[in-house]
């Protein structure tokens, strides 16, 4: 994992890290209001491709306080808009890579782009396109947007809005550090859009930690900012938008640097932060693909369940990647990406529908009290997997249990000592025979 380089600019008396332009000019102070009023200003006059054309949707966090250029500072940030017309062409004011899909086309790329691109050096066949824009470069993370050039008399129209949004927070693993279109390779975009089919954004940059500190600010405090950690940032307005699920890829970094009592501490902070914005939302912790500071993280998930929020959920990604998926044995390959995106969809799938994979739930106090378990869908779980999964040893004390489901527990782990056998809601366990309250050290789920 790329460490963050630190730069110090005397006449500006500020630090930053990454490898940012130095054409950068430092955003100015903004409120949240402005963030917004500003878009909704210039929509008044809208031209079809223009900035204040409103039928373009942005995906990510964007600052729409500059007229003529809209920007965002977050890899992955994107645009679609539908458009008439055989050709399409588009602005930007800062060299990058780009990155563009037309209809049902691959992703082209466009390397440290600027001015004016041309998207159709050969023309379309005439008739209404979707266009999509993305932005990704290591470190270099600046989406200048200036607006469109279409055809004479063309039209645009929004396109059709996707059922949800699922933000990913990471750091270069997320950002599909090493491939070759960077962010739009990445496993939570493959998830996104070709899995799942949901909206995205993309909260990560490449070396950043977990905890704030000798290597800069850390995403317990950059998740809660417009702008990456390379800039002065401005404090984000979480009621722009609000994703259904956050999933979260944290601590390969903090391996090494941070002990694992902080980490575990400032991930339980970060998760009830998160929660204070939004509170409705499911929040899934991967397990880092390489093991690092699993102990802790499962402590950090276990509290926040213990502590009442069962829309955390522990993903234990062990096992899940080989030598064979990375390319520098850290960041996975596109492959290893993909991958990672086809062991997460089934996960994730349940909690965009509405549905979650029918399972039992394990309540600490009787009559379903107290903190719950996450739901456990059909599988073997022994004393370690229950822990990962918001149950610890000998604490359930009620369970429930869906119409077709069997219920297997046992006193001891891997399946051993006495045995309780359930194929219905059970409210209070001290009426099972022999008493199974706070007995519980292992289950099978069929």
């Amino acid at each position: 994992m790329k460490t963050l380089r630190l730069f110090s600019f005397a006449i500006m008396a500020l630090c930053h890290f990454g490898c940012v332009k130095t054409q950068f000019t430092e955003p100015t102070a903004i409120s949240n209001n402005d963030l917004t009023t500003a878009k909704l200003t210039a929509n008044a006059a809208a031209v079809p491709g223009d900035l204040a054309d409103g039928n373009i949707k942005y995906f990510g966090r964007w600052d729409f306080t500059n007229p003529a250029e809209y920007a965002s500072y977050w890899g992955g940030a994107y645009f679609r808009v539908n458009f008439t017309g055989t050709t399409v062409k588009i602005k930007v004011g800062y060299p990058t890579h780009y990155y563009a899909k037309i209809d049902d086309g691959p992703w082209i790329s466009y390397y440290n782009a600027s001015g004016t691109i041309n998207l159709t050096p050969a023309p379309l066949s005439n008739g209404t396109h979707t266009l999509s824009v993305a932005q990704g470069k290591d470190y270099d993370y600046q989406f200048k947007f200036q607006g469109l050039i279409l055809d004479a008399g063309a039209t645009t129209s929004a396109p059709p809005a996707l059922a949800a949004l699922i933000e990913w927070i990471g750091d270069s693993i997320t950002c599909g550090y090493t491939d070759e279109q960077a962010n739009v390779s990445g496993y939570g975009w493959v998830c996104s859009e070709q899995l799942l089919h949901t909206e995205h954004t993309q909260i990560a940059y490449p070396g950043i930690r977990l905890v704030s500190g000798d290597n800069g600010p850390g995403m317990d405090v950059q998740y809660f900012k417009l702008q990456n950690p390379a800039f002065n940032a401005t404090p984000w307005d979480f009621t722009r938008y609000t994703p259904k699920v956050i999933v979260i890829n944290l601590g390969t970094n903090d391996n090494g640097h941070v002990p694992e009592a902080q980490f575990r501490d400032s991930y339980i902070t970060f998760l009830s932060n998160i929660r204070a914005k939004f509170s409705n939302v499911e929040i899934f912790v991967m397990r880092t693909f390489n093991g690092y500071l699993v102990t802790p993280t499962v402590a950090a998930v276990n509290a926040r369940i213990a502590a009442g929020d069962t829309k955390v959920h522990y993903v234990d990604t062990d096992g899940w990647m080989t030598g064979a998926d990375y390319t520098d044995g850290l960041h996975p390959s596109v492959a290893g990406n993909i991958k990672a995106a086809n062991l997460l969809q089934p996960i994730l799938q349940p909690y965009l529908t509405g549905t979650p994979t029918s399972g039992v739930t394990f309540y600490r106090d009787t009559e379903y009290g107290g903190p719950a378990s996450q739901v456990l869908p059909v599988g073997n779980y022994t004393i370690a997997q229950l822990a990962a999964k918001g149950m610890p040893n000998d604490w359930a004390s009620s369970v429930k249990v869906p119409a077709g489901r069997t219920l297997i527990m046992y006193a001891d782990d891997n399946f051993s000592g006495t045995s309780w056998t359930r194929t219905s809601d059970t409210p209070n366990f001290t009426t099972l025979s022999p008493n199974a309250n706070d007995q519980v050290s292992s289950i099978r789920v069929q």
